[in-house]
C-alpha cells in the first residue's frame, strides 16, 4: 500500500518509522535537584541574640537600625529561597537520562511510568512503576488523574531499540506535564544493573 501511494504521490509516506531524537539531561540538572531537596530547617542558634547584643542595641540606636535593616534583608532572602525551591522548572522538551541518572531519580521517589504493553509489564517492571502503555493509552489514561503535572516523572520501555517511552513522553509533555524524563536504557538496562524490580504476582 505504501509503495502504491508513493507511486502516485510525489511527497510519499515514510515506509519506516522516523528515528526519534532525544536531548540528554545535563548532570547539572541533578545537582540542582539535590540542592532543592535539602532540608528547609533553619538552625535556631543562628537566630539567637545574646544578652550583650541586646544591651548594645539599646545603647546605640543607630546600630540597632542597621541590624533591623539586615534582619529584613535576611528574611526577604529566606522567603525568596523558599519560593525558588517551590518553583517548578518547566522543560522546553522531554529530557533523556542514562541509567545512573534514572537510579538517582528513583531514590528520590520520582514516579516511573512503564510505556510497554500490559503483558510485558506483568512479567516484570521497575519497582513501584505504573503501567501506561502507549499503544493502549486511552484505556489507561485515567491513571494520570493521580499524577501532578508539576512533579517530575520518568518514562521507560524495553530499551534502546524501543521508542514507546519517547512517544509516550512526548504525548505527556504535550498534555502539560512539565518535567518529563525518558530513561533511554529502559527495562533491559535496569534489569542488567540489578536494580529493584517486581512482577504482578509479587505485588499481590
Amino acid at each position: 500500500m505504501g509503495l502504491l501511494v508513493n507511486y502516485f504521490n510525489p511527497e510519499g509516506i515514510p515506509l519506516v518509522r522516523e528515528k526519534l531524537e532525544l536531548k540528554w539531561a545535563p548532570d547539572s540538572l541533578f545537582l540542582e535537584l539535590d540542592q532543592n531537596s535539602g532540608s528547609d530547617k533553619i538552625d535556631s542558634s543562628s537566630l539567637a541574640i545574646s544578652e550583650n547584643s541586646i544591651e548594645s542595641i539599646q545603647k546605640d540606636r543607630q546600630d540597632s537600625e542597621v541590624l533591623k535593616e539586615d534582619s529584613k534583608e535576611s528574611t526577604s532572602d529566606l522567603k525568596k529561597k523558599s519560593e525558588d525551591k517551590d518553583e517548578v522548572i518547566a522543560f522546553a522538551e522531554p529530557k533523556a537520562i542514562n541509567i545512573d541518572q534514572a537510579y538517582t531519580l528513583y531514590n528520590k521517589d520520582i514516579i516511573f511510568i512503564d510505556a510497554r504493553d500490559e503483558a510485558d509489564f506483568l512479567v516484570g517492571h521497575i519497582t513501584n512503576s505504573i503501567n501506561i502503555p502507549f499503544d493502549n493509552f486511552d484505556n489507561h489514561k485515567q491513571k494520570l488523574e493521580l499524577l501532578s503535572k508539576e512533579k517530575p516523572m520518568v518514562i521507560y520501555c524495553a530499551g534502546t531499540d524501543c521508542d514507546l517511552s519517547i512517544l509516550l513522553g512526548n504525548l505527556l509533555f504535550e498534555q502539560g506535564y512539565k518535567q518529563v524524563y525518558i530513561f533511554f536504557g529502559g527495562w533491559n538496562e535496569w534489569l542488567n544493573a540489578k536494580y529493584p524490580v517486581e512482577n504482578s504476582s509479587e505485588e499481590k
